[in-house]
C-alpha cells in the first residue's frame, strides 16, 4: 500500500493498521465539554492541537441532567418546556462563540463542528469517538482528593479505559 501512514511503530504491522493519508488528515480531534473550567481548558488545548496537526476540531456536549446538578439546562427564555437538548445546544454555541472571540488566533474554534447529544456521558462520548473515527479524544479532568477519587470514578477515566483513540485529559490551571 504505497503512500500509506503507519499507525503502529512496528515495521511488520498488518495491513489493517495502515491508514490512508487522506483519511488520516480528515480524522478529527474530538473534545467533550461540560461547560466547566476544566472542559474549557480542554477545548483550548484541543484547538491548539488540531491547528498544529492540521486536523478538524469537533466539539461534543452530552446532555445529561445529573441528580447532583439539577437545573443545569434551565431555559433562559419564558418557555419552561423547551427541550434540554435545545437549551444545551444554545449554551454550547454561546460558549464556543465566546471562547473563539477571546482566542481569535485559534481558527479551529470558529470552524469547529458542534455536536449536542442526549445520553449518559461516558458511553455517549465513546460512541461518538468511534462514530467520528477520532484521531484523538480530549477531556477536562477534575481535581479530586483520594477518597472522592475512590468513591466516584470520573467520566474522563471511564472514557479513557474504553476509547479506541488516544485520550488526553487536561486539567485547568486554576
Amino acid at each position: 500500500m504505497e503512500g500509506a501512514v503507519l499507525k503502529a511503530e512496528a515495521h511488520d504491522a498488518p495491513e489493517s493498521d495502515l491508514v490512508e493519508p487522506e483519511r488520516a488528515r480528515s480524522a478529527p480531534v474530538l473534545v467533550a465539554v461540560d461547560f466547566s473550567s476544566e472542559s474549557e481548558a480542554a477545548l483550548l488545548w484541543a484547538a491548539e492541537y488540531a491547528e498544529c496537526s492540521g486536523a478538524p476540531l469537533e466539539v461534543l456536549h452530552v446532555v445529561h441532567d445529573p441528580a447532583d446538578a439539577p437545573g443545569t439546562y434551565k431555559p433562559d427564555n419564558a418557555d419552561p418546556l423547551e427541550p434540554m437538548v435545545d437549551v444545551a445546544s444554545d449554551r454550547l454555541d454561546e460558549v464556543l462563540d465566546r471562547v473563539a472571540r477571546e482566542h481569535p488566533d485559534l481558527k479551529a474554534l470558529a470552524d469547529a463542528k458542534r455536536h449536542c447529544i442526549e445520553g449518559l456521558p461516558g458511553s455517549t462520548i465513546v460512541d461518538m469517538e468511534r462514530t467520528r473515527d477520532a484521531r484523538l479524544l480530549v477531556l477536562g479532568g477534575r481535581r479530586r482528593n483520594g477518597l472522592s477519587r475512590l468513591l466516584h470514578a470520573s467520566t474522563a477515566h471511564q472514557v479513557a479505559g474504553k476509547s479506541r483513540a488516544p485520550v488526553t485529559i487536561v486539567k485547568s490551571r486554576g
